[in-house]
């Protein structure tokens, strides 16, 4: 029986401070201010220890209306509930409060404690029981067994501690496995010796001494230097339990009621969350823009309910929010909290983080709604849907599991057919089949599209693509995914992509312009003009420009320089001539050469430079030989 927290719950004054004491024979009033006051103002924590050793730990939440923000932090986290209501008093504001709260954390395992029972008489447990019946009808509360205990009468409290341990045996342990390691901190000190430690309950993964951890929203590393539960130092711990941890790499007055901590990245700081709501039954009604109070883990926040599918929430009804907060918090999706009004205070309503990243939306988007809807659904759907989010990179495993506050296994995703796959080595990348479809489109109908406007190209610079398409992607990712899409319908060459079996196809006019360029460069045969004074036979010198750069790349025309253009032919008739020359003679001067091609010194100088610059001669002195491998 691991893993488990016992908490209290109830009106103040209803004396679940001295239920405790009897029970574990420790007074968890541990302030000046509470022993003075007779009341508990901040979490009390002790165990209880069962017939067989083991220890559970037990939270004393404070029953004041005033600190209800400690009674959510302290039932945040909890597996079982002491749910205490004084004979003498009956049923008060806190106590359906409190009731209402454990209905909203999920705490569905509990015993309702009568306390005072010396006070009243039978008739009056009586009325008190029929009246708790009557209130909670709605939620666990109405299920839990009934205890009587007096402080005149010790046998009560073994009844007790013997029903607790019974209904622990019979609880189905909530499921924590496969989280990340996450704990609200309920109290910071420093130790003499030891440095700064924190308290709290872990309420999801398993923490072990050595481990690196972040504290949020404060974005500061520490390390996990000792461990200890119920006052016993250990080497790891799982969830659900009390744990004080030494932390090093902080101060504690860097450190506040209400951070959390969790591996690093493993929560959102937000301002904006989308979320299922619950209204209680016995609320108002509530529209949209209605001011409340956020309680989540240990921190409170006030902000406003954005309605996203309706205008007014009537009692017990459930409907998606998104919840604009005044202030940023620390969450994951599927983080639970309780909603009270700004004003009066009183609970109305709890909620379940859908997203921890709402985005700026009107309501009634069918869409976003739509989305909003796969994040409840079953863990594919989630996964999906997530997935979907990153529409501007590729994911890793450690993103999809971040996303969903759980760790998700490999295989999951591999096994999945609407998610493509990418492997660098041991590692693998993720994108959802429709973003990828998406990109696919985009490419496709960006080539159409420049083929339009420049169909005597080959095809689009890989840049461009980059640029234009994948601007959020990295180099690396964009490779992979033009990788895929080699094998669809592009083809990557030269740094180009070009849709697969394009071939150009001249108009009537361009054929017209081609033969006119190539008849030009054919009548200069070795002593090419440059581009600018052949341009001058065209009327149309963007037509001229665009043909002349087509026929550059298909390899008709060669460079001479940037300036000067030679046919292919008479550049490998050059050459051809060069090689002659040079098996008979060791080297060639620049007049020999133009006497060679029958061209002047000017235009012969632009073709043996051509030559030293592809490593066909080499130039020594005033005269080029052949490179040996020519």
């Amino acid at each position: 029986m691991k893993n488990l927290v016992i908490g209290t719950a109830g009106h103040i004054d209803h004396g679940k401070t001295t239920l405790i004491k009897h029970l574990t024979g420790v007074d968890t009033d541990t302030l000046p201010e509470e022993a003075k006051r007779g009341m508990t103002i901040n979490l009390g924590f002790t165990y209880f220890q069962l017939s067989s050793g083991e220890k559970i730990g037990i939270v004393d939440v404070p029953g004041h209306e005033k600190f209800i923000k400690n009674m959510v932090a302290g039932a945040t986290g909890l597996d079982f509930i002491l749910f205490i209501v004084a004979c003498d008093d009956g049923i008060m504001p806190q106590t359906i409060e409190h009731g209402n709260i454990i209905e909203l954390l999920n705490i569905n395992h509990g015993i309702t404690v009568l306390t005072k029972r010396d006070l009243v008489s039978k008739e009056r447990v009586e009325e008190v029981k029929k009246s708790i019946k009557e209130t909670f009808v709605h939620g666990a509360i109405k299920s839990f067994p009934i205890v009587e205990v007096s402080p005149k009468d010790e046998k009560s409290y073994d009844h007790l501690r013997g029903l607790i341990e019974k209904e622990l045996n019979h609880l189905n342990k909530r499921k924590r496995e496969n989280s990340f390691f996450k704990m609200a901190i309920d109290r910071v000190f420093s130790v003499k010796g030891f440095g700064t430690v924190v308290t709290g309950t872990s309420a999801q993964g398993v923490i072990h001494k050595g481990d690196s951890l972040m504290i949020y929203p404060q974005m500061i590393n520490v390390k996990v230097k000792g461990i200890e539960n119920h006052g016993n130092k250990v080497e790891f711990l799982e969830a659900g339990h009390r744990c004080a941890l030494n932390l090093t790499g902080v101060e504690t007055s860097e450190i506040k009621r209400g951070s959390l901590l969790a591996p690093e990245k493993a929560l959102f700081v937000t301002d904006k969350i989308d979320c299922f709501f619950t209204l209680l039954n016995n609320k108002k009604n509530i529209k949209n823009n209605h001011r409340i109070r956020l309680h989540i883990g240990t921190t409170e926040i006030i902000g406003r309910i954005k309605l996203l599918e309706r205008d007014t929430l009537e009692p017990g009804q459930s409907s998606l929010i998104q919840l604009e907060l005044e202030k940023s918090i620390v969450c994951n999706m599927g983080d639970i909290g309780v909603i009270r009004n700004y004003s009066p205070m009183d609970t109305i309503g709890g909620i379940k983080i859908i997203s921890p990243q709402g985005k700026n939306t009107k309501r009634y988007n069918e869409e976003y709604i739509a989305s909003l809807k796969s994040l409840l659904g079953n863990e594919e759907e989630k996964i999906l849907e997530t997935l979907k989010k990153f529409n501007n990179n590729l994911a890793t495993l450690d993103d999809i599991s971040i996303n969903l506050g759980k760790y998700i296994s490999l295989e999951t995703l591999l096994e999945n057919p609407k998610i493509i796959n990418f492997q660098e080595g041991d590692n693998f990348k993720f994108i959802h089949m429709d973003n990828f479809n998406n990109l696919k489109n985009k490419v496709h109908e960006y080539l159409i599209n420049f083929y339009k406007e420049n169909n005597l190209k080959k095809g689009v610079s890989r840049s461009e693509i980059k640029n234009k398409i994948f601007q959020s992607y990295t180099l690396k990712d964009f490779n992979l995914i033009i990788k895929l899409l080699e094998n669809d319908f592009i083809d990557t060459s030269e740094d180009v992509i070009a849709l697969k079996g394009y071939s150009v196809k001249l108009t009537k006019e361009q054929k017209l312009i081609k033969d006119d360029i190539l008849k030009i460069y054919k009548n200069m045969e070795f002593s090419p003009n440059s581009i600018k004074e052949i341009q001058q036979n065209f009327i149309n010198k963007n037509d001229f420009s665009i043909m002349h750069n087509y026929l550059k790349e298909k390899g008709l025309l060669i460079p001479l320089t940037k300036e000067n253009f030679v046919l292919k032919g008479f550049f490998q008739e050059s050459q051809s001539r060069l090689i002659d020359y040079a098996k008979i003679n060791e080297k060639i001067t620049l007049g020999e050469f133009k006497n060679i091609i029958g061209t002047s010194r000017k235009f012969a100088l632009l073709f043996l430079d051509k030559f030293d610059e592809i490593g066909f001669t080499k130039r020594i002195d005033d005269y080029r030989i052949l490179r040996k491998e020519n």
